[in-house]
């Protein structure tokens, strides 16, 4: 049997409830009593690591070329044809009704990304130009797109149309009949349908600045602001009326950081809005999705009292109390997984930041340990090996099935978790924190992309599986509350929540890499290509390939000395750091201070990580690493397109071409030296997790195991190692090549040994 590495499997009996109207009281009087009591001199407590403004940071480099992909995706189009953004209720249309979630979850993560692409001077999405500047609009001859028409009329040529459109708040494209050059005739759209082919037509889309689409929707916001300070559509008057303005509080103070001189008319909005909410909330409690997710309102909360409370401090501390008093138990539950909350796994995945949000308001250090008490706990209960924080294909998976690897996990949970995390480490400051942040972006996210390019963002999954060998609607299937499309890519499978929320994962977590820190210096809590703008002046500049490659530079530049802590990952245990060529000592799984001088110091370092084995379902199976990246086994798919959108969106039908029954030749005396790594390194300008020409790989040789079969229509288990003892029971031994996990549509991740 191979050493174990970190997880233990536990057998627990996990009680599993229901999802909507699931009865939960929230925290009991007394602990909330005790939370109110501990507030000290009616101030916040600080965070061991506090972020940088929204607006602070310039990505670069291949993380550059991750976020542009992502704008020039799903991201930057879907107000241009999604009917629940593009029609959304919270911009006086009547899409996205009931909850009123998906324009809040958007802009929770479009507000940051928007800031991220100005910075980088690629706020402009690549298919047309708004502003006539070069790169005027291409046509597409031959193309023509019916309905939707604000107006149609004659002009006396292409360019006239273009610019009437540029002149119409509400054009986001048009149509030309061009046969006649002397006469056009020209049709403006107020959205984007279905396009077909047809003779004399020209077709151009206008999405202009990427920006001006968050600026849109938070002005119309603001300035429909109810006058009893009620934000948004208010035709729900249950408990659940509050939840979807937790995520527009939330972008409401991203984007005043990134635009200052909205700040103060931000700050009285949500002030109005929070006022309102206390009233209400007298007489109607937070209930079901309000009461699971009350933790972010308090993010909300909290921000305004460090940066906008207006006097109001009094009031905003009595809020805070009142919203923590209506939130699920979620410090109970996360040590049973029986009471205090419910097994939904998208709740799951924000509360785990509760006791980081309680703490901040209370300063009780219990609640540290509650932090650290449910990472471990969740991992025991229910980890997968990508980082995904546990098994939950909608909610917490069966006990008899909380590690099976084709079991899933919503695409929602995996946002979700890497802020939630990210929030864990920017509190508490513990690296495991940060570490499983990095682990999560740099491998779930990704992994739930495809296309036949490969590398884009037009077409993610509702459930991601560590063992997936098809990606097809299948009626019968191995996840329990969710439809048959549930795997398959497209822009919306199952259901839409997700395609509205993904879009704050890398643009969140590009926020949450460098901080400031109580002892006035800063704290790099993640590696990512970006310039960092240091508050009163100065600059940090971190340039690496990483997690493509394996070393760091980190230039500050500071107008005063301070001290600067560095993390090293809990797996860096060969790190080597110098400052200005200095070596000086590195720690693994700590922050390791250091000093820098005014003027600029590099600090360089080299994380030297070695491929390691984990067991994850089971002892007898592994999942195989090397530093921050999970690496897969990559099945080759067929592509089937099963429904067509505007612009390059597409649902997909994957099925598998490869064989993937293989179980690796591994030493268990030394796993590691069973393997060997292709370093290659990121290719400038490429897809950073290209599904084809992949960064880095790992190669190995196995054997395919004839007897590993399926179990409605995934994978079943794995079998038990060694699974080729006879050898004449398994195939030949061959060589395979591993890559990237978040490279990979179809895998294997989780594998016996031979």
């Amino acid at each position: 049997m191979m050493p174990l590495l970190r997880v233990v499997v536990l057998v627990v009996a996990v009680a599993v409830g229901v999802v909507v109207g699931f009865n939960v009281d929230a925290a009991p009087l007394d602990q909330h009593e005790r939370f109110a009591s501990q507030r000290k001199g009616r101030s916040l407590t600080p965070r061991a690591y506090e972020p940088l403004p929204v607006g602070s940071i310039t990505p670069k480099g291949w993380f550059l070329r991750q976020l542009k992909i992502q704008a020039e995706g799903l991201s930057g189009h879907l107000a241009l044809f999604w009917p629940d953004i593009m029609s959304s209720s919270w911009i006086g249309g009547n899409a996205d009704p009931g909850l009123h979630e998906r324009t809040p979850y958007w802009l929770n993560g479009v507000v940051p990304l928007a800031a991220l692409m100005k910075n980088a001077h690629e706020d402009q999405l690549a298919q047309a130009r708004k502003d006539g500047s070069s790169g005027d609009p291409v046509c597409q001859e031959g193309v023509d797109m019916m309905y939707s028409d604000l107006t149609d009329l004659d002009v006396s040529r292409v360019n006239a149309c273009h610019d009437l459109c540029v002149n119409t708040t509400a054009c986001i494209a048009f149509v030309v009949d061009d046969c006649n050059k002397d006469k056009v005739h020209c049709w403006l759209k107020y959205a984007i349908t279905a396009k077909n082919n047809a003779t004399c037509r020209c077709f151009v889309t206008m999405t202009g600045a990427f920006s001006a689409q968050a600026d849109k929707y938070i002005s119309y916001i603001l300035q429909h602001q109810k006058p009893s300070g009620w934000l948004g559509p208010d035709d729900d008057k249950s408990g659940n009326m509050y939840w979807s303005r937790f995520p527009v509080m939330l972008s409401l103070a991203m984007y005043a950081e990134a635009n200052p001189s909205q700040a103060a008319t931000i700050g009285t909005a949500m002030l109005a809005f929070m006022k309102e909410a206390s009233k209400r909330m007298q007489s109607t409690p937070f209930s079901d999705w309000s009461a699971a997710r009350g933790m972010d309102m308090a993010l909300a909360v909290e921000w305004l009292i460090k940066n906008h409370p207006q006097g109001q401090d009094d009031f905003l501390f009595s809020f805070l109390d009142l919203v923590r008093k209506q939130t699920w138990d979620w410090e109970t539950w996360f040590t049973n997984f029986t009471t205090g909350a419910n097994p939904h796994g998208v709740n799951n995945a924000q509360a785990l930041k509760s006791s980081a949000v309680w703490f901040v308001a209370s300063g009780d250090e219990k609640m540290h340990e509650s932090s650290r008490e449910r990472m471990r706990n969740i991992d025991d209960y229910y980890g997968f090996a990508s980082g995904v924080l546990f098994c939950a294909d909608e909610l917490l998976c069966e006990a008899a099935e909380r590690k099976f690897p084709s079991r899933g996990t919503e695409l929602c949970a995996v946002v979700e978790s890497m802020f939630s995390y990210n929030t864990m480490f920017s509190v508490h400051g513990d690296v495991l924190f940060a570490d499983r942040a990095e682990r999560i972006a740099y491998n779930a996210l990704p992994a739930t992309w495809a296309s036949p390019a490969g590398g884009d963002m037009w077409n993610h999954q509702y459930l991601q599986a560590l063992n997936e060998i098809n990606a097809a609607v299948n009626d019968v299937h191995v996840w329990t509350h969710d439809g048959p499309d549930a795997e398959t890519y497209g822009l919306a499978p199952n259901y839409g929540c997700c395609t509205a929320n993904f879009n704050q994962g890398w643009s969140k977590f590009a926020h949450m890499i460098v901080f400031t820190t109580q002892d006035g210096g800063i704290a790099i809590g993640a590696y990512a290509p970006l310039k960092a703008a240091l508050p009163g002046g100065g600059e940090m500049d971190i340039i690496t390939d990483y997690p493509f490659g394996d070393t760091v530079t980190i230039n500050v530049t500071a107008h005063r000395a301070m001290p600067v802590h560095v993390r090293i990952p809990s797996w860096a245990y060969d790190a080597v750091m110098a400052v200005d060529g200095a070596r000086v000592s590195a720690t693994a799984g700590q922050m390791n201070k250091v000093n820098v001088s005014a003027g600029t110091t590099t600090i360089t370092i080299n994380l030297n990580p070695k491929i390691r084995v984990e067991h994850w379902f089971s002892e007898e199976t592994i999942s195989v690493h090397r530093g921050a990246l999970l690496f897969s086994l990559p099945i080759t798919p067929n592509y089937t397109v099963i429904g067509v959108h505007p612009f390059q969106s597409r649902d997909l039908q994957l099925l598998p071409t490869t064989e993937w029954r293989y179980a690796l030749k591994v030493d268990p005396a030394d796993p590691a030296s069973s393997f060997h790594f292709n370093g290659g390194g990121y290719h400038p300008g490429t897809a950073p997790f290209n599904h084809t020409s992949w960064a880095v790989t790992i190669t190995a040789q196995a054997r395919v195991v004839p007897t590993w079969g399926l179990e409605k229509n995934s994978a079943a288990a794995p079998p038990a190692s060694p699974a080729c003892s006879n050898t004449s029971s398994c195939g030949p031994l061959v060589n395979v090549t591993l890559v990237p996990f978040g490279g990979t549509e179809l895998r294997i991740s989780e594998m016996p040994w031979a």
